[in-house]
């Protein structure tokens, strides 16, 4: 079966078709209980999309009787990672479905959003999997993460353009013109997440690819634009690194692996691909080129993050300091206030073979980070824990150094805290003349409340008072810019 117009160039790269490999899987699909379909749709979409011997049926699993959808004509149109996937078989693989079914998906599409259906109350709470305890009372899922949002915004808008609910249309026009004007002055409160970026950016690939009214498909443009610039920061040789908010998962660095390459293939399947390989949306070529770090390197790059709640009047603004630095062979980053809460605010990523090899620390209470381009002093309220990357590690006098493949790292500790010094054969040569250059000129040392670093090539970094306010950070012995903040 062959799905007219739906094949996307980027189809024909070889990244998309090991993605469609992965995607295409010899055993069943699974389940469309509860919001389990965000799993089991893809599987069955991939099928079809490849003209597999089972497409057959891979659509007669997409069309069948859900016995939980009974005010939507047994179509679920409750939970937010339903509703993406249902505008993406809609749109993209209409043709390939029954007339019969197609028409019943048109009619509970028009039913749903024949008001707003976040505004209306359902007839008892409907679970999102089968011991949730973020039920909602309303005919459709209320959460209200940056991803969920996005998905169910996205999705309520294209459902009520395309079956004329004007009224509808309009609300969600005007919740993703102030969700994407935030997205541009202030960032989002998911920011960089390796578990969520890619949630919220394929649901911007609906409306980018399905919208019909032209400021709503350029509103979708920029915010792609913005979440993809945002992505190839962060995603380096197929591995995303820090900062970031909401840590612990991988399905965002396979998920803009298929677009940015630059690493080893995943062994395991983006659910999102679905949405990528069907879609006409492509990353600007400035994009591309942060991503595959084809931009003039060092770079330091300074910026803010919201709040999560950052729709709130007295949460609008920034609530995380972040610095960056991309180097040839590594990227440094920290928060000015380190981690804590559901956020990760340090990272020392180095190459390694195709891939990275990162730094841990864990722990340390309550902390402040202060950096320089490849020089950082991290200090927290209780002794952290270092997992330092695989490497080559000599001891002289406080010093601990550590050769890895192209990177070479300098480690002074302290009792709660510890300094680094990063270098590379760009700016040192060999790791023989980094380590002689750092004995020669390096020192770290606590005066006071202060404690400073001074690093091999000149530069000078100090860290001083912390408290409620922001942390005291001087750089070349000028006033960082937060500092003023």
């Amino acid at each position: 079966m062959v799905l007219e117009g739906v094949l996307a160039p980027l189809l024909l790269t070889l990244r998309s078709h090991w993605a469609l490999y992965l995607l295409v899987q010899p055993d069943r699909y699974g389940s469309i209980a509860y919001e389990y379909e965000k799993n089991s749709y893809p599987l069955a979409l991939a099928d079809v999309l490849a003209a597999t011997p089972e497409a057959d049926q891979a659509l007669a699993f997409l069309q069948q009787l859900d016995p939980e959808a009974e005010t939507t004509l047994g179509i679920d149109l409750y939970s937010s990672f339903v509703l993406k996937l249902q505008i993406r078989k809609y749109f993209a693989f209409g043709d390939a479905l029954d007339p019969a079914y197609r028409d019943r998906l048109f009619q509970a599409m028009a039913q749903l959003t024949a008001t707003d259906p976040l505004a209306q109350a359902a007839a008892s709470p409907r679970k999102f999997w089968a011991n949730s305890t973020d039920d909602c009372t309303t005919q459709v899922d209320c959460r209200n993460t940056d991803n969920l949002r996005a998905m169910r915004e996205t999705a309520l808008y294209l459902m009520a353009e395309a079956t004329g609910n004007e009224s509808t249309r309009l609300i969600y026009k005007a919740h993703l013109e102030r969700y994407v004007s935030t997205l541009l002055d202030i960032g989002m409160g998911e920011w960089d997440s390796p578990t969520y970026h890619g949630h919220t950016t394929s649901a911007y690939l609906n409306l980018y690819d399905f919208a019909q009214d032209p400021e709503v498909k350029q509103l979708a443009q920029s915010a792609l634009d913005w979440l993809f610039h945002s992505a190839a920061l962060k995603y380096w040789r197929g591995t995303w690194t820090g900062p970031v908010k909401r840590p612990g998962g991988t399905d965002a660095e396979r998920f803009f692996w298929l677009y940015f390459g630059q690493g080893p293939p995943p062994d395991t399947a983006s659910k999102d691909w679905i949405h990528a390989l069907t879609s006409d949306y492509r990353p600007p070529a400035g994009v591309m080129a942060i991503a595959q770090r084809q931009i003039p390197l060092p770079q330091e790059i300074r910026r803010t993050h919201p709040h999560y709640e950052n729709w709130l009047p007295e949460l609008y603004g920034p609530a995380f300091y972040e610095t960056l630095y991309l180097a040839h062979s590594y990227q440094l980053g920290s928060l000015l206030h380190g981690t804590g809460g559901d956020w990760q605010g340090f990272s020392l990523a180095v190459a390694q073979g195709q891939g990275v090899n990162q730094m841990r620390v864990e722990g340390g209470g309550q902390q402040a980070i202060a950096q320089h381009h490849n020089l950082l002093i991290w200090q927290g309220t209780h002794p952290p824990q270092l997992t330092l990357p695989a490497g080559t590690q000599t001891q002289v006098g406080d010093i601990t150094f550590i050769e890895t493949e192209q990177t070479w790292i300098a480690l002074w500790r302290f009792d709660h805290g510890f300094a680094l010094e990063v270098g590379e054969v760009q700016t040192h040569g060999d790791f023989a003349a980094f380590q002689h250059r750092v004995l020669a000129r390096s020192r770290f040392q606590a005066e006071g409340t202060a404690l400073e670093l001074q690093g091999s090539l000149g530069k000078h970094l100090r860290l001083g008072a912390q408290g409620s306010a922001l942390p005291e950070v001087w750089r070349d012995d000028q006033p960082g810019i937060w500092n003023a903040e």
